[in-house]
């Protein structure tokens, strides 16, 4: 995976490049307010909690982030509901220096990675979350006609400013909107939301809250060994990283298909050790006790695969039916998936593995 020096130092001259275009704002509302005051201000942002609620969901999402002298993100948190990611339960990501850790919360297991670069996906969470990019984007946007901002500031100093950025249809894709309320005094941005336009009207989709900025936090936060309780299990992930298989020139389709027939015939070989590499790289002691109280005797059939009934997880699902034998009775089990993925989302080479639906 690239370095997440290169990845950030590339957000940051994106930032660069995007601050020339202050000049150019055009405000359909006249005002003293810019969004390059917010650009200045948060050249010393250094930390930040952010508050994430989603439309048709009570409990939010949650991000700390914390910046180094430069401003480059150095450590993040995040904790993801289980609405999120049902398969996966609710689980917490801790991204520090050159670790990263996984717990995952309703699996009962935390997943270590160290001595490497972050994976892509974290990186592209952590610097999607940061206000301070979202401003300038938004700011390149508006110069390059993309979007309408209309920007009021109220009288009374103690009101936010409102910034709503407009963004009319486009082909298939309907019309948008964001909407920034800005701390006047500090002129950081307090909360973002979005909406979609639909049925003649703007609906809310998310909204972002952010608080405590430049706030120190507590270390402990980042070190998740600290924290989750004595029975979770503890995983090496170095030693995971060629668990599944790679697609190389492989479809989806075919990949998704060949992990999981691999994955049945090795459960038949009592093969735990190659199964549980299928798997989440699950120890072959953990399979053996999860899959040994019955015989697998032979793959009755394995359908077209079909995309995951909840698009947010991704990946693909493998209807199959396959021959067991429990207790001396023989029967046919059809699993509730199972459901097959990349184990890490836009790797250069990926690999598939099976994470859920058995």
């Amino acid at each position: 995976m690239k370095s997440p020096i290169t990845r950030l130092a590339a957000a940051a001259v994106f930032l660069a490049g995007a601050s020339l275009f202050i000049g150019l704002l055009i405000h359909t509302t006249p005002a003293a307010y810019g969004l390059d005051q917010t650009v200045a201000a948060n050249q010393q942002f250094r930390s930040l909690h952010i508050t994430d609620f989603c439309a048709g969901h009570d409990e939010p999402k949650e991000f700390w982030i914390e910046c180094d002298e430069q401003g480059q993100i150095k450590n993040a948190r995040w904790y993801m509901p289980a609405w999120d990611a049902p398969e996966d339960g609710a689980k917490v990501v801790v991204w520090k220096a050159d670790t990263v850790q996984v717990w995952f919360q309703k699996k009962k297991g935390l997943t270590t990675w160290t001595g490497q670069s972050a994976p892509l996906w974290l990186l592209d969470a952590a610097l999607a979350t940061n206000p301070k990019i979202s401003v300038a984007q938004l700011q390149a946007e508006q110069a390059q006609g993309k979007v309408q901002l209309e920007i009021q500031e109220p009288a009374d100093k103690a009101q936010p400013i409102v910034v709503t950025a407009t963004y009319p249809p486009q082909g298939q894709s309907p019309g948008r909107r964001t909407v920034l309320r800005v701390n006047q005094a500090t002129k950081l941005v307090l909360s973002r939301e979005g909406f979609t336009w639909k049925d003649g009207q703007y609906v809310s989709e998310y909204r972002q809250e952010f608080s405590d900025y430049n706030v120190p936090i507590d270390p402990g936060l980042f070190n998740l060994d600290a924290i989750v309780p004595a029975e979770v299990r503890r995983y090496d992930g170095n030693a995971m990283d060629n668990r599944g298989l790679p697609q190389d020139s492989l479809t989806d389709e075919e990949i998704a298909t060949a992990v999981v027939r691999q994955f049945f015939e090795a459960l038949i070989a009592q093969n735990y050790e190659k199964a549980g590499q299928l798997l989440c790289g699950t120890p072959a002691a953990e399979m053996k006790e999860t899959f040994g109280k019955m015989r697998f005797l032979r793959i009755i059939s394995m359908d077209k695969p079909t995309p995951h009934p909840i698009p947010e997880i991704g990946g693909l699902r493998v209807p199959c039916k396959i021959e067991v034998e429990k207790d001396g009775v023989k029967s046919v089990w059809e699993p509730y998936g199972p459901f097959v993925r990349t184990t890490h989302r836009k790797m250069e080479h990926p690999r598939w593995e099976i994470h859920g639906g058995l």
